[in-house]
């Protein structure tokens, strides 16, 4: 089922649910704080004293401890570890708005027809297949799971299954059903064979592991042979891609490691279901695994939704330590704090516990390392850094990972490791990382000087104090948001990348287009999609200016300095690499100009 989630079915759920008592029925005790507002101590950090502050009539809240912010929706999506669809579902229900499904021509009617018949094969043959192996206990199935130690508990939570030893049980119960054969093809439940055209059970005598997506919605298989030597080979058999099932972009065991995930502030990424489930079963329900594929970017952009901090519980072998280092390039450039399981002695996490138990998990957990330390065993086997030439080739090697890493912070510390690692200076690391990156993206000589003069912790861009001055003096009055419009040139803010910019632009626009009334939900929509804590903040705690329009009038000439001297440095960049007489010239008159235009 689609729903029609519009910004006036979005408006109306936002201005039905009282933030303040969603808060407080999500367990934190508010005190009043004036005639709409209201503090107490923050739910997602440790605190003493309360920072934590609420506004009913902007109907936002903010934490100045932590810096978390926003509206009802992300309140209940950060609480309760849910993506915003689920929250904007859940919260419906709650102030009784009611969500409408869309309306489609019809082609998309039966797109949507057959994804709904997808979803209704999946979720008959998850529970036909949980009580076939709740009905026969003294299945193969059945042995072999408590031959593993896997409790019912468990078996029930992740919906864990057994097919029938038969060609045809499914299509026979799928058509008792009215599912016809070419839908059960279509879904995976059935094959058919090529050269013969006969259809047959795809996931006969096997155990099967229900596959659900975010919302916790089966939509597919991963069937696990009994056998030892099966005689197609194949240990797993996944359901094939379909309208709902894409192996790339699911996560085994997300829905219920989801809230294991936010209480524990970090998730576990294994190799396999098994090693999944053996976390759960240890008491860490923050665990969750690829589907037999290699670890793809849309894992990684929907495991990093639900926490930046993330342990890799790959196999303890060579091809773990490939694995590793294969997410790591995935991985970095999301800046996720990544540490790595080492498991010594057993082979992988489910056997860890089998033998050692949650309290071996727990350790192992404690003691996980850096990504780093995965990647100096790789220099070992590849490199001979005993000699200069041997660990200039490992350094550059080192250098193809940091590149990744865009967060200038991060960066910094990890160029630190780096050069102590190969016991040479920070200056000397740094260079070798410019000519990785230079390499990569085969920069001109001129470019890669440029990025040389360049701090890696390079500071926010000095404009960033004036336009936040700027977008709380807008958030004041609608005088203010028109004054800045007059003396402010559009293209100065849009030019900037900064979410303040972005939320100026959405104050500015309320006022000239007489909209400043449903400025604050605008923001708060704005907030959903880039969370930033100084937007959050000014939402709820209004700044006081003694002189609002000489105070429009200092920041906004700030701001004109500030992007005149960035011109001015950029132009006298561009002149030191210049070889062009006529180019020359003209870039000297237009210095000329910007020195004319601004007071030093």
């Amino acid at each position: 089922m689609a729903l029609d989630l519009t910004k006036d079915i979005i408006e109306e759920i936002r201005s039905r649910c009282d933030i303040a008592e969603l808060i407080s029925s999500c367990g934190v005790v508010l005190k009043r704080s004036g005639s709409s507002n209201f503090k107490g101590l923050c739910p997602f950090h440790q605190e003493k004293t309360p920072s934590f502050h609420v506004d009913t009539a902007r109907q936002a809240f903010h934490c100045f401890g932590c810096g978390k912010g926003g509206d009802v929706f992300r309140f209940f999506m950060d609480k309760e570890n849910v993506d915003f669809l689920n929250a904007a579902q859940i919260l419906a229900a709650r102030c009784g708005v009611i969500i409408p499904e869309k309306s489609f021509n019809q082609r998309e009617r039966s797109e949507n027809n057959e994804r709904d018949r997808l979803f209704a094969i999946n979720e008959e043959f998850s529970d036909f297949f949980c009580r076939n192996l709740q009905n026969n206990p003294d299945s193969p199935a059945a042995r072999y799971l408590s031959d593993r130690g896997i409790p019912q508990d468990i078996i029930k939570k992740f919906r864990i299954g057994f097919a029938p030893d038969s060609w045809t049980a499914c299509l026979e119960y799928g058509r008792k059903l009215g599912f016809s054969e070419a839908e059960m093809v279509a879904s995976g439940i059935a094959r058919r064979k090529e050269d013969t055209g006969r259809v047959y059970d795809q996931f006969k005598g096997r155990i099967t592991f229900t596959i659900e997506n975010e919302q916790g919605r089966a939509v597919g298989f991963s069937a696990r042979t009994l056998e030892a030597k099966p005689a197609d080979g194949r240990k797993y058999v996944n359901t094939p891609d379909t309208p709902v099932f894409h192996k790339g972009r699911l996560l085994y065991a997300l829905p219920q490691a989801r809230q294991g995930i936010g209480k524990a502030k970090m998730a576990v990424l294994c190799e396999g279901q098994l090693d999944a489930i053996a976390f759960h079963r240890a008491g860490f329900d923050c665990a969750v695994a690829p589907l037999g594929t290699a670890f793809t970017p849309e894992q990684a952009k929907i495991i990093r939704r639900y926490s930046q901090n993330l342990i890799l519980a790959f196999d303890a072998d060579g091809a773990g330590r490939k694995a590793v280092l294969r997410a790591a390039e995935i991985l970095l450039p999301l800046s996720v704090d990544l540490k790595v399981l080492k498991i010594p002695g057993v082979k992988d996490p489910d056997e860890l516990y089998a033998q050692g138990g949650s309290s071996a998990v727990a350790d192992a957990l404690n003691n996980a390392v850096n990504w780093m330390e995965i990647l100096q065993e790789a220099i070992a086997e590849k490199f001979d850094t005993s000699t200069p030439v041997g660990r200039s080739q490992a350094a550059s090697f080192v250098a193809d990972y940091l590149k990744l890493i865009t967060n200038q912070v991060e960066l910094e510390v990890y160029l630190q490791d780096a050069a102590s690692m190969f016991n040479v200076s920070m200056e000397a690391m740094r260079s070798i990382l410019l000519e990785r990156q230079a390499a990569a993206v085969q920069f001109p000589k001129q470019q890669t000087e440029k990025i040389a003069e360049k701090s890696p912790a390079a500071e926010k861009d000095p404009a960033h104090t004036a336009l936040l001055t700027l977008f709380e003096l807008a958030l004041l009055s609608v005088n203010n948001g028109r004054m800045i419009a007059e003396l402010l040139p559009p293209e100065t803010i849009s030019a900037s990348n900064d979410p303040v910019a972005r939320a100026l632009e959405l104050a500015i626009n309320s006022a000239l287009n007489d909209e400043f009334d449903s400025l604050a939900s605008d923001l708060e929509n704005f907030l959903l999609e880039t969370p930033c804590s100084e937007i959050s903040k000014a939402l709820v705690k209004t700044t006081a200016f003694a002189n609002p329009a000489k105070a429009v009038q200092e920041a906004v000439s700030d701001v004109n300095r500030i992007r005149q001297m960035t011109e001015r440095e950029n132009l006298l960049a561009e002149l030191r690499g210049e070889l062009d007489d006529t180019r020359k010239l003209e870039i000297l008159m237009q210095i000329q100009k910007l020195n004319s235009a601004t007071q030093f």
